[in-house]
């Protein structure tokens, strides 16, 4: 049909000038005076609807608690880059019984920190953050197991 015929074109022009963005962030966790090792720390581009948010990469904390985590994505539109920490530091329960989920914590990271190549150009540096006390738009997550982090 005549509509059809006018799509494709339309949505092949948009693929063709889709940008090579980049961007990486990078900081230390500390519980207290102690570093917290082991940890998630997640990129994200978020998306506007109908597009579901992309994960760009995943890394855990070193031993001393730090991370440098990147990621690169190739769109029409800026992306909306974050970083998502999950923790455990000062996560106690009902009667200080540990909770087995976790703290979620989420970043944006302002948009002039996307270079438009393959390589991050310019750090999101994050600094050294104390995760003891509760954080700005902080929210549980216990969407992974929590059985599998107690054996």
């Amino acid at each position: 049909t005549m509509n059809s015929s006018l799509v494709v074109p339309l949505l092949l022009a948009g693929v063709s000038s889709a940008a090579v963005q980049t961007i990486g962030a990078r900081g230390q966790l500390m519980c207290g005076d102690k570093p917290i090792d082991n940890t998630e720390i997640k990129l994200w581009a978020t998306h506007t609807f109908p597009r579901a948010d992309s994960n760009l990469a995943t890394v855990k904390t070193d031993s001393l608690g730090r991370f440098n985590v990147s990621g690169t994505e190739s769109s029409v539109f800026t992306l909306t880059p974050e970083v998502r920490l999950y923790h455990r530091c000062n996560n106690q329960g009902i009667l200080s019984i540990p909770n087995v989920c976790q703290r979620k914590v989420t970043y944006q990271i302002p948009t002039s920190y996307i270079t438009k190549s393959g390589t991050v150009q310019k750090w999101y540096e994050m600094g050294t953050m104390n995760m003891e006390a509760k954080q700005k738009g902080e929210t549980g997550h216990c969407l992974d197991n929590p059985f599998r982090t107690l054996g």
